[in-house]
């Protein structure tokens, strides 16, 4: 299957939650508005993006991704208002923030992760300092702990997206996996 096929596979398997997420972009208001995107792979976290922000019916928004994918963040409010000073503006349109690789730093197990204790801490700062609708985009995984240990925060956003992954992305993780397996098992116990 070319990529384009697996593309118009996406598409077709979430076109509910394709035509939400475009509707909730457009008709969100120029303020702090949180939106929770639901995707489990980079190869679709990807194809999403480029879909949003080549979508006819956004063509008034300006798309921003920040990848906050640093493993020991902390601190995401901070990050985002630091690279929200670096973004040249297009003031005829509304700024969309859209938030990737935050599952780096939250982790897929332990108790209360350091970046969702302070994403919860200061929940009410992102009102005056970010003004502008974002969209975390993560895996179920991290948005479950999201929602286990940042309750305040979570309990802000507006709306969760669900988008389901093709079997042949799928296919292509298992592979991959059990590929890694024969290559970490060929190597010495300090190398693993």
């Amino acid at each position: 299957m070319s990529e384009r096929d697996e593309r118009d596979v996406f598409i077709d398997r979430n076109q509910q939650s394709l035509a939400e997420l475009v509707t909730f972009v457009d008709f969100v208001d120029k303020k702090l508005t949180i939106g929770f995107v639901e995707v489990n792979f980079a190869k679709d976290r990807e194809c999403l993006i480029e879909i949003i922000t080549t979508h006819p019916q956004c063509q008034d928004i300006q798309f921003e991704v920040l990848n906050l994918s640093d493993p020991n963040l902390r601190f995401v409010r901070d990050v985002i208002v630091e690279e929200l000073n670096k973004i040249p503006r297009d003031e005829t349109k509304k700024l969309v923030l859209i938030i990737i690789g935050l599952e780096k730093s939250i982790g897929m197990s332990g108790d209360y992760p350091p970046v969702l204790q302070d994403l919860n801490f200061v929940r009410d700062a992102f009102t005056a300092s970010v003004p502008h609708p974002l969209l975390f985009v993560l895996p179920d995984y991290a948005i479950t702990r999201l929602a286990k240990y940042a309750p305040d925060f979570w309990a802000w956003g507006r709306k969760v997206f669900h988008f389901e992954t093709g079997q042949l992305t799928r296919d292509e993780a298992i592979q991959q996996t059990i590929g890694s397996d024969r290559m970490l098992g060929s190597l010495e116990l300090s190398e693993k």
